[in-house]
């Protein structure tokens, strides 16, 4: 009797650790940020303008900071590190952008296509210009690439109004775990759809 149930439990503990093999471990797709090069079609800048003219919503967030690199968002998973349902990007044809944050509040002000239809610059209430390069856009995809210089955002925010893209950006990875105070360079990648 004794031998059996040390059999039974022999067997127990090694379907267990073959279980345990088997599982593995989700592993997401970061290569957008692995070469913000540009591979936006070849448009004129009217074309690419009416193209862009939409409300695009946030599907995936990808994040780096130095040599750490996280998915910080996809829409539908239930574990994400920050919740990025709520914000979008409403550009319109006239050249104004309302930029609706990760809190739902929302942010007027200009966007225009620059450097060869290849970034997007935008400038909010903050009259800050913020330089998003176009990774990938088509009729129903839109990637946009932010880099900032951590060392250079303003980290002693005294109201919530101060708070530009950039710092938010690195403010993000900071909640998440990945920004710490040796940072130096943060990208972080949105890919969109638009809304509806």
């Amino acid at each position: 009797m004794r031998k059996t149930l040390l059999l039974c439990m022999f067997f127990a503990m090694i379907s267990m650790l073959v279980s345990a093999c088997k599982v593995k471990q989700k592993q997401h797709d970061l290569s957008s940020q692995d070469s913000p090069s540009i591979i936006t079609e070849l448009l004129e800048g009217d074309e690419l303008t009416h193209q862009l003219s939409k409300t695009w919503t946030i599907n995936k967030v990808n994040y780096q900071a130095d040599a750490k690199k996280d998915m910080l968002y996809q829409r539908g998973e239930v574990a994400n590190l920050r919740d990025y349902s709520k914000e979008c990007f409403k550009l319109s044809p006239d050249g104004t952008v309302i930029h609706t944050d990760e809190g739902g509040d929302k942010h007027e002000g200009k966007w225009k296509l620059v450097d060869n239809n290849t970034k997007l610059k935008m400038v909010l209430e903050d009259k800050k210009e913020v330089f998003w390069d176009i990774l990938k856009t088509d009729a129903k995809t839109l990637v946009l690439h932010l880099s900032v210089n951590a060392r250079k955002v303003n980290w002693d925010i005294q109201k919530l109004d101060e708070i530009d893209i950039p710092t938010a950006a690195v403010f993000a990875g900071f909640f998440a775990g990945i920004v710490d105070e040796n940072t130096q360079n943060i990208s972080i990648t949105y890919q969109m759809s638009p809304r509806g």
